[in-house]
């Protein structure tokens, strides 16, 4: 509903002209579709934003969480020993530092420590944590944590390993040090499903219920829910684009087979 200005003012190139106006005026007065205009109840435009927990499990089905007893978050290792083929960790409180590279102890834990400890990755790059009785990695085949003592396996279902270091002020009877802790978690992800909104709120908490129901097969837990509005012109006014018929496309297809043929005949003459 424009036509092209003669000269541009600025960076407007385009005007609406007076009937077209008019026009306009004249589909809101009527408050009737037409090839140009839709009439909607508002919620057409409403949908809910709903956030959930997922707790990601092994190839049987199982989450480390149900190796947590009572309400614990993780399990707390002891290690002696934290290494893969590249990295080997034996020292678990950390006292010294590079003293002509750093300004204190907490410098080099944030500097060189923690950035350290954040690039190994426990799925990709075989990371075990050692204890006195036990060697601890993840299965990134079944992705499932393995404890395995004096050679026997046994999976904790799946979960992450976390490697973290923290600075310790001095106090009284001890110095100031890093110390360096292991520990098993399960493996929660956050993700958000746009469902689409209803006006009665029974009823759009049984839509929620069936998407998550059909569409969501790990574990979760519902976290918020956000009720948005978008309006998508291109969904509102989509035009398919009308496709050939069949018997056209198979006679076109006909006739260049016919040139193949006569090209091929050319070429072996």
């Amino acid at each position: 509903k424009y036509k092209p200005l003669k000269k541009n003012r600025g960076s407007k190139r385009k005007r609406i002209d007076e009937n077209s106006r008019l026009e306009i005026v004249g589909t809101l007065e009527k408050y009737e579709d037409n090839d140009y205009a839709r009439v909607f109840e508002k919620e057409f435009f409403y949908l809910n934003k709903q956030a959930i927990q997922l707790t990601n499990v092994d190839e049987n089905g199982k989450s480390f969480e149900a190796e947590l007893e009572g309400k614990k978050k993780s399990l707390k290792l002891e290690p002696v020993k934290i290494y893969n083929e590249e990295v080997e960790i034996t020292e678990f409180e950390i006292t010294e530092y590079e003293k002509e590279e750093y300004a204190s102890l907490k410098e080099f834990n944030d500097k060189k420590i923690k950035p350290l400890l954040a690039s190994l990755d426990y799925a990709a790059q075989n990371l075990v944590v050692e204890t006195e009785n036990a060697r601890y990695f993840y299965d990134s085949e079944k992705e499932t944590l393995i404890k395995e003592v004096d050679g026997v396996k046994e999976t904790l279902g799946c979960g992450k390993i976390i490697i973290k270091s923290s600075y310790k002020k001095a106090t009284k009877t001890r110095p100031a040090r890093i110390e360096i802790s292991a520990e098993l978690k399960p493996d929660y992800e956050k993700d958000y499903e746009i469902i689409p909104f209803h006006r009665d709120a029974a009823e759009n908490e049984k839509a929620i219920a069936d998407f998550m129901g059909k569409y969501i097969s790990k574990p979760f837990i519902y976290l918020d829910n956000v009720v948005g509005v978008e309006i998508n012109f291109n969904k509102v006014f989509y035009k398919p684009e009308k496709l050939r018929p069949v018997p056209a496309i198979l006679a076109e297809i006909e006739v260049l087979d016919e040139d193949l043929k006569k090209l091929e005949e050319g070429l072996s003459l």
